[in-house]
C-alpha cells in the first residue's frame, strides 16, 4: 500500500512538469520538394523491369557481396597472374567475383571535367535511368528486352567488384586502349576500359559485336 501511495505521489509531482516540458508536435510533417522528388525517383526505379539487374549487379550490391564473402570466410581462389595481365588495371579474380582497380595516375582528372557519350545510333532506345555527380555518370538505355548500361567514372573513384562468376576475362581493343571483356552470369557482355583520363564501362545483352562497335563510338562531347 505504501508503495502505491509513493508511486501516485511521484506521478502527481512529475506529470505537470512533463506536460510543460513537452512541445506540441504537428500531426503531419511536410517533406521538402527535393526529398519528395528523390523518394518518387527511387520508387519508380524499383518498379522498372531493369531494377533487378541494377540491384544485383550495381556497385552498391557488389560492395555488400564483397563484405559478405570476406566476413563469411568463404574459400576463394586468387589468380595472381591476372594482376599483371592488363596494362591499365589491377584485377584480382576470386571464386564468384573480381575486383578491378585502375593503375594509379596522379595526372588524371579527379572530377568529371569532360563528358563522354555513346555516338553509335541508339536513337530508338529510351533513357530509363540517368544519374550523375561530380565523379560518376550512370545511364541506362532500353528497347524492348535489350538494355545498355553506360558509366563514366573518374579513376580516383573507380574501385569495384564485378560479377565474373564462371566467366573468362579477356581483352579487346577499343580505339587503341586495352579493354577488359567478359560475359557475366546474366549473359550480359561487359567492356571496361581506361581512355587515358576516365574509366568507361558498358554492359548489355545486345551482343558482343554490336557492343564493341558501341564502345568504339564513345567520344568526348563536352
Amino acid at each position: 500500500m505504501a508503495g502505491s501511495n509513493f508511486e501516485k505521489a511521484l506521478y502527481d509531482a512529475l506529470a505537470p512538469e512533463y506536460e510543460i516540458a513537452m512541445q506540441d508536435v504537428a500531426t503531419e510533417h511536410e517533406f521538402s520538394p527535393k526529398f519528395e522528388k528523390k523518394m518518387k525517383k527511387l520508387i519508380n526505379r524499383r518498379n522498372k523491369p531493369y531494377y533487378k539487374i541494377i540491384n544485383t549487379a550495381g556497385k552498391r550490391i557488389a560492395c555488400v557481396a564483397l563484405v559478405v564473402l570476406v566476413v563469411s570466410s568463404i574459400t576463394i581462389m586468387n589468380i595472381d597472374a591476372l594482376r599483371n595481365a592488363f596494362s591499365n588495371f589491377f584485377v584480382s579474380t576470386y571464386e564468384k567475383f573480381s575486383t578491378v582497380q585502375p593503375v594509379e595516375d596522379d595526372t588524371a582528372p579527379t572530377t568529371l571535367e569532360e563528358i563522354y557519350e555513346i555516338t553509335y545510333d541508339i536513337s530508338d532506345f529510351e533513357v530509363v535511368y540517368n544519374e550523375e555527380d561530380e565523379y560518376t555518370r550512370d545511364i541506362v538505355y532500353t528497347k524492348d528486352d535489350i538494355a545498355i548500361y553506360f558509366t563514366q567514372y573518374t579513376k580516383k573513384k573507380y574501385h569495384h567488384s564485378i560479377n565474373t562468376e564462371g566467366a573468362e576475362i579477356t581483352t579487346v581493343d577499343i580505339n587503341g586502349h586495352e579493354a577488359i571483356y567478359f560475359i557475366d552470369n546474366h549473359d550480359y557482355c561487359n567492356i571496361i576500359w581506361d581512355n587515358g583520363d576516365y574509366i568507361i564501362s558498358l554492359g548489355s545483352n545486345i551482343g558482343e559485336n554490336i557492343l564493341i562497335e558501341i564502345a568504339k563510338s564513345v567520344q568526348k562531347v563536352e
